[in-house]
């Protein structure tokens, strides 16, 4: 009874921990965005169209910059 205690509590440590970890992640890569203008695909963003989520197809279709290698979009081309 122990034992199976013990791994439900470390069960439910790690999805809070992986959970908290993702959402770091996210909130990094959008913070960069606002900040810099580079916005890595996948995201959604406010722009001056609305809200775009960043992809190779928005991007090109807007006249942004986009990096096929790094997969980002300048949505603040200079």
């Amino acid at each position: 009874m122990k034992k199976s205690v013990i791994v439900i509590f470390l069960s439910l440590l790690t999805f809070v921990v992986l959970t908290i970890t993702i959402l770091t992640i996210t909130t990094e890569d959008k913070d960069i965005c606002l900040d810099t203008g580079i916005c890595k695909e996948g995201l959604e963003v406010n722009t001056n169209y609305g809200l775009v989520k960043i992809s190779k197809e928005n991007c090109i279709k807007y006249n942004w910059l986009w990096n096929e290698e790094k997969r980002y979009c300048n949505v603040e081309p200079e």
